[in-house]
Formats: structure tokens, sequence, C-alpha cells
């Protein structure tokens, strides 16, 4: 399956030989082989150009060769994941900065903390890495519900999007059309903060001036303690901080919630080492009340 992967991509023998380290016959000898199990031509050779082409059955063969290489690649990572009886558990930066300190004085105390690994990424990349197998564990943000073949999302915690500012003469509530003259400080693309003032300026047909991007939060508000604009943030990033920011509810409808889901991979057993990393976990995050208790 390799192999015809290979030539799928390479068109020509040779290549396939030379990428792998083996004799051209090897190639040739695979490929019939599987020519013969699913009794079908699975190519066509151009001798003048010394190419291949695939044929129908090839091309569903193809499918067949890239599902199996996923299946395998996925059950080699959860091998070595287990041999290596550590817990890696993603982080949004968000949760990663505000919250995960004290959880990381409590894996000390309970001398657990060489067996975890904590794993800071956007919330696009740890789904991916969850679903991959590359992490056992993970908490994303998200504005949508999660849906991932053969991964169990559990929404645990919700948080509204406000706006912050250092005017503090300007209301507690309001709408987004009444900010339209304010400069913005704002997160870069790819941010679900970027994505929902997208929504806002495309619902409301009012587009403010953007003074300032960033993907750092604390540069963020930085720039907002300077009295140069406003952001639009979640209140996960404000909570029990930042008490010389002026925070003022939306009331447009239909305004998202900046949503946490914990990901946890379906029928994957835990060692009882990762047992004690998991629960200990859980315990000091709905401590911090960033976690629903009910989970």
């Amino acid at each position: 399956m390799s192999y015809f992967s290979a030539l799928a991509q390479l068109k020509q023998f040779t290549a396939v030989s030379e990428q792998f380290g083996v004799t051209q016959p090897t190639i040739t000898y695979a490929i019939k082989r599987l020519e013969e199990e699913f009794d079908s031509e699975l190519l066509e050779r151009h001798t003048s150009k010394k190419s291949v082409e695939l044929t129908r059955t090839g091309e569903l063969v193809l499918t067949l060769a890239k599902q199996i290489q996923s299946e395998i690649a996925f059950t080699k990572e959860e091998v070595r994941l287990h041999s290596l009886k550590k817990l890696r558990f993603g982080l949004p930066p968000i949760i990663g900065n505000y919250y995960f300190l004290p959880v990381t004085r409590e894996l000390a105390k309970m001398h657990l903390l060489p067996n975890f690994e904590a794993v800071e990424l956007g919330s696009d990349d740890l789904m991916a890495h969850v679903k991959d197998g590359k992490l056992d564990f993970g908490l994303i943000a998200s504005i949508d519900d999660v849906h991932i073949p053969g991964v169990n999302a559990q929404k645990v915690a919700s948080f509204p999007f406000v706006l912050a500012t250092t005017k503090y003469d300007m209301p507690d509530e309001c709408y987004f059309e009444d900010v339209a003259s304010e400069d913005f400080v704002l997160f870069n693309e790819g941010f679900i903060h970027s994505r929902v003032f997208k929504e806002l300026t495309y619902n409301t047909e009012v587009f403010p001036h953007i003074l300032y991007q960033t993907s750092n939060v604390e540069a963020l508000k930085s720039v907002v303690r300077e009295g140069l604009g406003m952001t639009l943030i979640t209140t996960l990033a404000l909570r029990e901080t930042n008490h010389d920011m002026h925070y003022i509810n939306l009331l447009n409808k239909n305004l998202p919630t900046f949503n946490i889901y914990l990901l946890t991979r379906k029928n994957v057993p835990l060692n009882d080492s990762q047992q004690a990393i998991f629960y200990l976990l859980m315990i000091s995050l709905i401590s911090k009340k960033l976690l629903n208790p009910l989970i």
C-alpha cells in the first residue's frame, strides 16, 4: 500500500524504488500482488513516457490505502504514548496563562509532574492533535458545537464576550453600533475573538477602525490600559484581574459565547499514573471555577 501510494504521486517505478531504497522489481511485484488481490488493473502504464496513471479502480484503492496508512500511524502513536506513561494535555493560551500554574503546583506536591506534559496550542491544532492520537486530552475553545470522529467533546464552561476599555464614562452595556467611532485593539486572525468581531461588523454593517492586532493577550490588554483603544475579549481572560479596565456588556442579539470543551479520545484506557494526573487536573480546574463540577 505504501509503494502504491508513492507510485500514485511520483508516477514512476524508478522514483518509488529510490525513495524506499529497494529494487524496481520489488515495487513491480508489490503492485502486481495488489492487482491480483483486487482482481483489477490499478495502473495505466505509458511505456513511451515511462510513467503511470491510476485507473478508476486505482483511485478507489488509493483512497483505501490512505485510510489504512492513517490508521497505522494513529496506532503507532497510541502505542508510543502509552509506553511513555505520561499524560499529554492540550491547553489553549488563555487557559494556560491564567489557570495552569496552580495545577502544576499540585502535580509537583503529588510527585506527578514528571509524568505530565502540557502542550499549549491553538484550539484548531489541539482538536487535530487529539483526533490523531498525539494528545491524550485537551481543553479547547469554540463558538460552535464540536463534533470530532473518535473523540468525546463535552462543553464544560461558557464565558461571554465583552468590550474592555479605560473610558469609565462609557455605559455598562451598549450595542456594537454605539462604538462605531472607537479605535479597536484585537487578536490576530485565527483567534475566536477575531471571528466574533467580524460577525459583529457583518451583522451590524458597522466597521470600527482597527488600530493594532496581536496574538499575545497580555500585550493586547497593555495597549488597552494605555488608553489607545478598546477591545473585544472573553471574560475568561479578565477573571480576578484587570480591575483597572471598564467592561461593557454587548446587547446585540445572538452574540456567541466563548465555550470551553473537554476533549477525550473514545475507548482509550489510562494507566494508574495517567488516571491520577487526570483527576487531579479536573479537581484543580473545578476549584478555580473554570470547569462545570458536573463533569
